[in-house]
């Protein structure tokens, strides 16, 4: 899925096909302007820019995030400057001081070793940009195994969201289908249907759905996505958004 210079944020709830779950929150307003040792240029009278980052999981998989930044002309640096820091309950393998260069969409990041979470990262985040296509010869499909099954990429968590909710992401599920499911604070279910992906088995596909819903007042609510296991019908890879549920 390509997000041309725009973002989104998750926090979830990750599983993997069997075992404990792990929250992961993303800390609200983190900012992280550019550094020199990017040579990232930022000029203070333009808006804000939204940067899509990726950071782990404790389970070791990616998330995604968002975070704004100063304007800059430079904003394939800035995101590798921003990948250093992570948000509250997330880890980074990126190290600082990477150096980035781009042509005919390919990108380079140099200046130190990349192990395979810290590569998927970049990947991920550096080819939100249309311009990107691949990291260090690298594409998205190539660093699969650090992607969890079912990544949501919007909503960014806590939103305030009004119906129709709209919910966009990558999944490899079985037969590309899964399940969602939006509750409000009482824990009462507003929604649920499941979902078919562009492909799936194996091969990861785009998802992109409403969820139309009715709340007499604003308050909290969550957005589940989970998995069906094939074998036993029990839920697998499920994560947990929460959100703002506004009338």
């Amino acid at each position: 899925m390509r997000v041309a210079f725009c973002a989104v944020a998750v926090v979830l709830l990750a599983a993997g096909c069997g075992g404990g779950t792990t929250r992961v929150e993303q800390t609200p307003g983190t900012t992280s302007p550019p550094s020199t040792t990017t040579a990232a240029t930022t000029t203070g009278s333009a808006e804000p820019l939204s940067l899509a980052l990726y950071f782990l999981a404790p389970d070791g998989q990616l998330v995604a995030t968002s975070r704004s930044v100063e304007h800059t002309q430079t904003p394939g640096a800035a995101t590798l400057h921003a990948l250093v820091t992570p948000p509250g309950g997330m880890t980074t393998q990126v190290p600082d001081g990477l150096k980035l260069t781009i042509a005919d969409g390919r990108a380079q990041v140099s200046g130190a070793a990349l192990d395979d979470a810290a590569l998927a990262q970049i990947v991920y985040s550096l080819t939100t940009f249309p311009t990107v296509q691949s990291v260090n010869g690298k594409t998205r499909a190539d660093v699969e195994k650090i992607v969890p099954p079912i990544l949501v990429e919007q909503p960014s968590p806590g939103s305030s969201i009004t119906s129709p909710l709209k919910v966009t992401g990558t999944a490899n599920t079985f037969e590309a289908t899964f399940n969602y499911r939006l509750e409000d604070a009482a824990g009462k279910v507003l929604a649920k249907d499941f979902v078919t992906a562009s492909s799936g088995s194996g091969t990861r596909g785009t998802f992109d759905f409403t969820v139309p819903f009715a709340v007499d007042t604003a308050q909290d609510g969550t957005l589940s996505v989970f998995e069906l296991s094939a074998e036993d019908g029990s839920v697998i890879h499920k994560r947990v958004i929460p959100l703002r549920l506004v009338p």
